[in-house]
């Protein structure tokens, strides 16, 4: 796994962080109570995904932002959410500032949003199933994962 950049305004503390937790998949910024591992390369995701018949769920967020910190420490964090996603999908953590090239390459196919929180579900192969933007109530983002998951 790769670390990046921990984002705008975050310093060199909050980095080195940054740096040490993806080492173990846990979340670059969040706390989600190893509900998730976390990749922070969308080829690798992708690649993953593909091997293990599953889809790709990617999290654009920022180091401080409040929705973001509620998306994955309280919704994903939940153990049905949790369940689900890790069984139908492999989750990226994408810095909102500097995300990945893979990832830069698919923001101008996605709808021009404020992307903290931005999610995007894909398939193995790259394509973009859904992508929702802005924090989302517990039941609104597992209605979403399902919806994701069943598109072609």
């Amino acid at each position: 796994m790769h670390a990046v950049s921990a984002g705008r305004g975050v310093g060199g503390a909050a980095r080195r962080v940054y740096d040490a937790r993806m080492s173990d998949g846990r979340h670059p910024w969040f706390i989600d109570r190893a509900a998730t591992t976390w990749r922070t390369r969308l080829d690798d995701a992708l690649a993953d995904a593909a091997q293990s018949g599953r889809r790709a769920f990617v999290l654009m967020a920022r180091a401080t932002s409040g929705g973001s910190r509620a998306l994955v420490e309280k919704t994903i964090a939940k153990e049905e959410i949790a369940e689900y996603l890790n069984r139908h999908f492999v989750a990226v953590a994408a810095d909102a500032d500097a995300p990945d090239p893979t990832l830069a390459a698919l923001l101008p196919s996605l709808p021009k949003r404020d992307p903290t929180p931005l999610c995007v579900y894909l398939a193995p192969d790259g394509r973009v199933l859904l992508s929702t933007a802005g924090g989302r109530p517990a039941a609104v983002f597992l209605n979403d994962l399902i919806e994701a998951h069943s598109k072609k």
